[in-house]
């Protein structure tokens, strides 16, 4: 026996199999919500679009051949990075799956021919049935994959806001390090007409074989923190590099921007609380993973009857009978007898209780984030701000006492060396101070979710 696919409410097959075959996979508009995501993230505009043309080698070089700032790195990390990339491939695939949910199940058709054994007119037989259960199904199906859809945008929008962060700390880290190499060396300098002095002083009997050996030590840790700065400097830069996924070796890359005056805000925490429980993208993929759960447990319970497939068929007996064509409806059911999907709802309705215990952590763990980072920012720039405005200036007026009263005769070479060296200590301690404050607001632009000017309750005092 045959059937034919036939659909609640009178569709036609073949409507159905014309919009099934009309069924395409566009992830243009998801890509543009992306980017939209990720410009309200970072407030960069120039973003990767999967249907533009990438970024050329000669455009990359042009780019960086004449420094390198802050914001072009940025730029260039949105533009070029492959793992951003690939994440907007991934939402190509999650519009598949979200088109794969609305389309109905193929149709199954059955032929039969019967050759009487003594010969005479053939019987034949022929069956064309659909899914029934689809109908019911598929607005389930369809809730569920747009939600992972959205999860999806949302992740590539938190990746995005995480790979800016990354470059632009990565960035400081590498100005900060060329600043300490430039601080290292004058130690170097220093620490050497420190020795020279200390043995001048030993050959006239002033300074004993203990401060002459004291001196070398000195100048044996410059030496060492010179290396390590250098170390510390090719280590950044690599590092920024492969944030901005460049194949070419950029060392010699010229970084234009240096460490950001230390910005006294005056950060209203608890609306820097609400506005990252309102815009922060991994809490909003959280809650679609909820949407997506509700989904599918409504969805678990639908397929109670997992199968009903309902047709027409037709059948031409075999010559002597009474008529020459049969066609009636046909259905086909599963009976739920044994497995009613029991323990498919019950796993779809203990993941969903996971996922809104998992959202509420989420949200106590980004509400107590954003309070630390924003404290830990306060903090560093009132630090950063004391060894600039205080620390710094008390030790270079010391070396310019020192530098007078050398030259009236009133004080050693070593008493001036050592205050020379006291400034050289305040620069570099000046250089870890600026580049924290830096890290503490690029950490707390990232607990938020968007930058500090496009937060709530961050503004200048």
């Amino acid at each position: 026996m045959a059937s034919w696919k036939l659909h609640f409410g009178g569709l036609c097959p073949l409507l159905s199999l014309s919009l099934a075959g009309c069924a395409t996979v566009d992830p243009g508009p998801d890509y543009e919500k992306a980017r939209e995501e990720i410009h309200a993230t970072t407030g960069v505009e120039s973003i990767y679009h999967p249907e533009g043309p990438a970024l050329s080698a000669e455009e990359i070089q042009l780019m960086v051949s004449d420094g390198l700032g802050l914001d072009e790195a940025a730029r260039l990390a949105l533009l070029n990075n492959r793992r951003l990339q690939a994440g907007f491939m991934g939402l190509g695939v999650a519009r598949a799956e979200y088109v794969q949910a609305g389309l109905l199940s193929n149709p199954s058709l059955s032929l039969a021919f019967l050759f009487p054994e003594g010969g005479g007119r053939v019987k034949w037989t022929a069956d064309l049935v659909g899914s029934v259960a689809d109908l019911w199904q598929i607005p389930s199906r369809k809730a569920v994959a747009a939600a992972g859809l959205e999860q999806r945008i949302l992740e590539v929008s938190r990746f995005a806001g995480e790979l800016v962060a990354a470059t632009r700390a990565a960035y400081f880290e590498s100005v900060a390090a060329g600043a300490e190499r430039s601080v290292a060396r004058e130690s170097v300098e220093l620490a050497r007409r420190l020795l020279e002095a200390v043995r001048r002083q030993a050959e006239h009997g002033v300074a004993t074989r203990t401060e002459e050996n004291l001196a070398e030590s000195l100048s044996l840790g410059a030496e060492l923190s010179l290396r390590r700065a250098e170390r510390e400097e090719v280590t950044a830069k690599r590092r920024l590099a492969a944030l901005l996924s460049l194949e070419a070796d950029v060392f010699e890359v010229e970084l234009a921007d240096p460490l950001p005056e230390p910005a006294l805000l005056e950060l209203e925490r608890e609306s820097l609380v609400d506005r990252s429980l309102e815009v922060r993208p991994d809490v909003r993929a959280a809650g679609k993973a909820v949407a997506a759960a509700e989904g599918q447990a409504d969805l678990e319970r639908r397929r109670i009857i997992p199968e009903l497939s309902a047709g027409l068929s037709a059948e031409r007996p075999e010559g002597g009978s009474s008529t020459d064509f049969l066609i009636g409806p046909t259905a086909t059911i599963e009976i739920p007898l044994f497995d009613q999907n029991q323990a498919q709802v019950s796993r779809a309705e203990f993941h969903l209780a996971e996922l809104r215990m998992e959202y509420a952590a989420l949200v106590a763990e980004v509400s107590q984030e954003v309070r630390a980072k924003a404290d830990k920012a306060a903090s560093a720039a009132r630090a950063a701000t004391f060894v600039q405005e205080d620390l710094l200036p008390q030790a270079e007026q010391s070396a310019a006492l020192a530098k007078k009263a050398y030259e009236l005769g009133d004080t050693t070479v070593l008493a001036l060396l050592e205050a020379q060296r006291t400034v050289l200590e305040a620069r570099r301690t000046l250089v870890d101070a600026l580049l924290e404050a830096a890290r503490s607001r690029i950490e707390l632009e990232r607990a938020v979710g968007a930058p500090l000017g496009a937060a709530t309750g961050a503004k200048a005092p």
